[in-house]
């Protein structure tokens, strides 16, 4: 997996700018082998582990209807870009708000003090730059506030073109609309004082506009346009209070139960976001419909799940009427504990042999047997069992015993593991030093799912304190040069993946990837970030990144495949046929190696599913034609590689062999170049053929075609 950060480019293996479009020979498409190579099934593998490491809503594809809107961090834009734009490409995106949601948000809101001062600031200046902690409700706040103010609806604006645009005639705002637009790690936040006095002529009584901005943002020159966002103390759980209501109006006994019970209070404690609680109601809502036990469903929150774990690490606790105290908990059962937490899910010898190391780091010790308070035969693998709270069970999830040759140790509740990190970071600060260098310990080990596990903790981390793992890990393993690099790379990128989707840390990593993006010696980190779910989540952005990161040494390939299979593939293909037309040979390589390489993806990644919708097929069109036509040799080898697997899928698959047949069709342009590619098509259609002696389809497809274009 190491060398999916590609630090070299390949070499072309030949350019011959004199050849004519139809001077193809018989061995030009032959040079790279069909079919999905190690690497990629690798790539995959380490996706799926990934996946299973992160929270449940991250993996959704749309926002819970209890949570839509509440201060994710994107949440506004989120909601607009899932729910009204599908799978446009066009650049910049602005869109309504359909009225039914703002509806539905107005339903579910709890006004802060904030509400009614951005509403009459807008009423008197038409811009306000509001400014707030992500996950404080801000984009709520901003939508309710500009629809009141705009009388005829929302817009929100596109946040990737920015504000400059606004002032510009042919981009103006529309009159009587409100207009949001969000500047959470993008540049142009930190410019708003230069632009902000032309928008203020052009939006006054007329189309009122809100600039979001997190509480990072510098307001020095900003002051007369600034509205502070605030948050009451009990604010979270007037807005868990307000969601129950709504969501459990068919069942108000278990509603009020809920509400009345101090531990549900505790819990919300522990809530920074206000996502986190509309969630949180959510799935409050959806067991008690299921019949659930008021108690069981309490008990089963972080509150408890804090309270169980700081129980786990603390010291033994006497029972009632005993005079003494129960045996000390080892240091060694104590890095078990830890060591489960973190290693979830893995088999129980790789769990106490990670132990072993991690009592060692934590007792400043080469060895915990050399110590005399700590004798290797005083307790054993059974003690540490009965002092943690695991379960076994084997590769399929069946239960089993510690004995079994494949058992598996798993924390028995969900949340649990998270809490002994949490308890553990605030509670014992002494452990975080030897935690993170047992943690960076694992990353350049060879296990990939340990490897995933320990970086994605190092995210989980990094939502109790950005700043110290910030500083003491993310920061050393991205700039790393060691010959461990490459994995160190990979770590600080899964880290981060795990950590954006903090709503409170999501603007801060992704102003920090665009700092690295800018960085030639944390390059390498940043393309392998994009190339996670945080390229999945902001696109655009991503991609704009990598077009900066990539160079005539540095090929970007990998990170925009990633983005492609998780599902930003319009997106993808726009920017490729862009790529493929460039004047910088770098982007056109990777243009090419990408189209092949995504070409090999089947099912619902397969790109030849676009052939039936209008838009990225037209840049697929685009895109194919350039590099079929380039003047570089490897370029069109790739390109004709390209065409033979959709010739063969099509054999495979019938329901294809029209579609890539009208695509084909379509290829070639009124011209000289035109005709060459024909002849060049229906030359390697009979090629194809010869090797594939049953290969009906490109049969089919050549008289197909044969026939379009003789018309």
């Amino acid at each position: 997996m190491d060398d999916m950060t590609d630090p070299g480019r390949e070499h072309e293996l030949s350019e011959d700018s004199s050849m004519g479009p139809g001077d193809a020979g018989e061995d030009e498409a032959q040079t790279e082998p069909l079919g999905t190579d190690v690497e990629e099934e690798q790539a995959d593998h380490i996706r799926l582990l990934r996946q299973r490491g992160l929270p449940e809503y991250v993996m959704a594809k749309g926002v819970e209807a209890g949570a839509m809107g509440f201060g994710s961090g994107d949440a506004a834009t989120t909601m607009y870009k899932t729910t009204y734009i599908g799978t446009q490409t066009i650049d910049p995106v602005d869109g309504p708000v359909l009225d039914e949601d703002l509806d539905r948000l107005h339903d579910l809101y709890i006004e802060p003090p904030s509400h009614t001062a951005l509403v009459n600031h807008l009423k008197r200046h038409g811009v306000a730059v509001l400014r707030g902690a992500p996950g404080s409700g801000r984009h709520t706040t901003a939508l309710l506030a500009a629809r009141k103010a705009g009388r005829h609806g929302v817009v929100i604006l596109d946040a990737e073109a920015g504000v400059r645009r606004l002032v510009k005639e042919d981009w103006g705002l529309q009159p009587s609309r409100g207009h949001i637009i969000v500047g959470d790690g993008r540049a142009w936040a930190n410019e708003l004082a230069q632009v902000l006095i032309r928008l203020r002529d052009a939006t006054y009584g007329r189309s009122p506009l809100v600039i979001v901005v997190d509480d990072q943002v510098p307001v020095r020159d900003l002051m007369d346009h600034v509205v502070e966002h605030t948050v009451e103390d009990d604010l979270r759980f007037k807005v868990l209070e307000r969601h129950l209501t709504v969501q459990l109006d068919d069942h108000p006994e278990g509603c009020r139960k809920l509400l009345e019970h101090e531990r549900l209070r505790d819990d919300l404690r522990g809530r920074r976001a206000m996502t986190e609680v509309a969630g949180l109601a959510t799935q409050l809502a959806r067991r008690v419909r299921d019949g659930e036990d008021t108690d069981q469903i309490v008990q089963s929150l972080g509150a408890e799940m804090r309270v169980k774990a700081a129980n786990l690490l603390g010291p033994p606790q006497k029972q009632a009427g005993e005079g003494t105290r129960k045996p000390e908990v080892s240091l060694w059962s104590r890095a078990f504990l830890l060591s489960c937490a973190v290693l979830d899910g893995t088999t129980l010898s790789r769990v106490s042999r990670e132990s072993h190391r991690l009592a060692e780091l934590l007792h400043g010790v080469r060895s915990p047997s050399s110590v005399p308070e700590m004798p290797l035969f005083e307790e054993s693998v059974q003690d540490w069992l009965h002092r943690s709270d695991v379960e076994f069970t084997d590769r399929d999830g069946h239960p089993v015993g510690p004995r079994h040759p494949e058992c598996r140790v798993r924390i028995s509740q969900p949340g649990l593991g998270e809490a002994i990190m949490e308890v553990l970071w605030h509670d014992h600060s002494g452990a975080r030093g030897p935690l993170l260098r047992w943690l960076d310990s694992l990353v350049i080990g060879s296990e990939e799912d340990i490897r995933v596990l320990a970086s994605q903790t190092v995210g989980l981390l990094a939502t109790f304190d950005w700043a110290y793992v910030h500083e003491e890990l993310l920061v050393p393993w991205a700039s790393d040069k060691s010959e461990q690099a490459g994995r160190r790379h990979f770590a600080a990128a899964w880290a981060l993946e795990r950590a954006v989707v903090d709503p409170l840390l999501a603007s801060r990593v992704r102003r920090l990837l665009w700092r690295w993006s800018q960085r030639r010696e944390f390059h390498a980190c940043a393309q392998t970030a994009y190339g996670t779910r945080i390229g999945a989540m902001f696109p655009d952005e991503a991609l704009n990144n990598l077009e900066r990161i990539a160079s005539g040494t540095r090929s970007v390939w990998p990170a925009v495949r990633e983005i492609y299979s998780a599902g930003s593939r319009p997106q993808v293909l726009k920017r490729l046929a862009d790529w493929s037309a460039s004047s910088r040979h770098w982007l056109r390589d990777d243009a090419v190696k990408c189209l092949q390489r995504l070409s090999r993806f089947g099912g619902e990644r397969a790109i030849t599913n676009f052939f039936k919708e209008p838009e990225p097929r037209d840049a697929l069109l685009q895109l194919t034609r350039n590099v079929l036509l380039s003047s570089s040799r490897l370029h069109r080898e790739r390109g004709w590689n390209t065409m033979r697997q959709w010739v063969e899928r099509a054999d495979d698959q019938p329901e294809l062999e029209g579609l890539v047949a009208d695509f084909v069709a379509e290829l070639p342009e009124p011209g000289d170049h035109g005709d060459g590619l024909r002849e060049r098509f229906l030359f390697y259609l009979r090629l194809w053929r010869y090797q594939r002696r049953d290969d009906k389809a490109a049969a089919r497809i050549g008289s197909f075609v044969s026939e379009r274009w003789s018309m």
